[in-house]
């Protein structure tokens, strides 16, 4: 299990000053955080990020966060889902997973993708995570693929709407 904050960090820069802002959304789903940052350099060899924007969304009452990358000319890429054993808020107010190794990739053709699951292994092999969390990760993956989350026509909308937040 990793602490990773809302910008997807795993560890806090020194020195690495990021342009976002937090905000609180309550729509009819669920209410959540969401941060906006600029033209991204992360580069997803699964998606094509070079240059994208991303909103961060987590969930107060989900054990998960999603990142929605918007192409310059706002077409979405996809969205990257981290499944985690729980949010929160940090000592310094910074909203928060931790990070539970699997990840979901969904691509607005509707294709799915499970990333990670060596490295879930992995912990558990070393005894960085128990068996149930083990199980944890494993079946809120699966919640998310079985739910609205990884329809592409419920995503885009959703993601219009939080786009919608910044401009």
């Amino acid at each position: 299990m990793r602490k990773k904050d809302i910008l997807g960090n795993f560890v806090k820069k020194p020195g690495v000053l990021y342009d976002y802002q937090i905000k609180q959304i309550d729509n009819n789903i669920h209410t959540a955080l969401i941060t906006f940052l600029p033209g991204t350099k992360v580069v997803n060899p699964l998606l094509d990020t070079a240059g994208c924007s991303q909103i961060n969304y987590l969930p107060l009452d989900k054990p998960w966060s999603m990142v929605t990358f918007y192409k310059p000319d706002g077409e979405i890429s996809g969205w990257y889902f981290d499944i985690s054993l729980g949010n929160f808020i940090d000592a310094d107010g910074m909203p928060c997973i931790n990070d539970i190794f699997l990840d979901l990739l969904v691509l607005p053709d509707g294709q799915k993708i499970t990333l990670d699951a060596d490295e879930l292994q992995e912990a558990l092999d070393k005894n960085e995570i128990t068996a149930e969390d083990f199980g944890h990760a494993y079946r809120i993956h699966d919640e998310i693929i079985n739910s609205e989350w990884c329809d592409p026509a419920f995503l885009i909308e959703l993601s219009k709407r939080l786009l919608l937040e910044y401009n």
